[in-house]
């Protein structure tokens, strides 16, 4: 496999965005490559629920990286893993660095609230800005190779305001992120003023039902980088598993329901022509 690393900086160099569908398995991070998209998102929440846990913290870093292993395994793309706020301290995020990049991430995003959450008031779950800095220095200090792009992420916008969360994100970016990630943009005005206030590469992440929906090239020309959908694949996937597990209830057979993969589908998605070869090339 090609060193994706290397790959997600020089896709960033080309002109326009980088598409990143989210993804919480192998599976879904074939299909996405399958379809064309140039980069993955591994997302946290994503991973989360595809346990059966809600995305409150409950997932560990092993958890994590033996997902994000298995994911690196089976598909070509540069992967953008949710690291959450690094699970604990300066000193904890540097194993979590260390751990990511080794199983095949090509760059994590850290945030600057604290998953688990410590307090029931939103303010007590803000990391002070400098600790945030600090704990980007050390994510930056831990990575093997300079190509491991280390994303801040402010999470401080409901609770501090947007001029608090551009501020963070320019700070942030002086520390030395390569890129910078402003999250719960609403309106097409706050998407543009993070554009135009912050210089530095940006990430930012929509998903159907969270806010304006503004179309990849549009963010590109205000000057976004990286566009991530974290939910949406997930999201569908689940609409559609309950519509075929209610069909199924209700008449006791999926026989005339529509919206449905073949068995082909499913094994071209897969590979299983490839292995097959080799089983057909080795095997007595």
């Amino acid at each position: 496999m090609a060193n994706p690393r290397l790959t997600l900086r020089d896709l960033m160099a080309r002109p326009g965005i980088v598409v990143a569908p989210g993804a919480a398995d192998g599976l879904t991070a074939k299909l996405v490559q399958s379809i064309g998209f140039d980069a993955v998102h591994c997302t946290g929440g994503g991973i989360s629920r595809s346990m059966g846990l809600a995305d409150v913290g409950f997932m560990t870093l092993t958890d994590l990286v033996a997902r994000v292993a298995n994911i690196a395994d089976v598909c070509d793309l540069p992967l953008i893993v949710d690291g959450d706020s690094g699970y604990g301290g300066a000193l904890n995020l540097t194993r979590a660095v260390s751990l990511l990049e080794a199983a095949g991430a090509s760059a994590i995003h850290i945030e600057d609230k604290e998953v688990p959450r410590r307090a029931r008031d939103p303010l007590s779950n803000i990391v002070d800005a400098a600790e945030m800095v600090g704990r980007v220095k050390a994510a930056l200090g831990a990575r093997a190779s300079p190509d491991f792009m280390i994303i801040a992420r402010t999470e401080v916008f409901p609770v501090l305001g947007l001029d608090a969360a551009i501020e963070r994100a320019n700070r942030y970016a002086d520390a030395g992120a390569d890129l910078v990630y402003v999250e719960y943009l609403k309106t097409r005005a706050d998407i543009e003023a993070v554009a135009r206030r912050v210089s530095a590469p940006k990430v930012i992440n929509r998903n159907k039902g969270e806010g304006e929906s503004l179309a990849a090239d549009v963010l590109a020309e205000m000057g976004y980088d990286i566009l991530i959908v974290a939910a949406d694949a997930q999201l569908a996937a689940l609409f559609n598993m309950r519509a075929v597990l209610e069909h199924l209830k209700a008449h006791g057979s999926t026989e005339t329901f529509r919206a449905i993969a073949t068995f082909a589908d499913r094994d071209e998605v897969i590979g299983l022509a490839a292995v097959r070869a080799i089983e057909d090339e080795y095997l007595p």
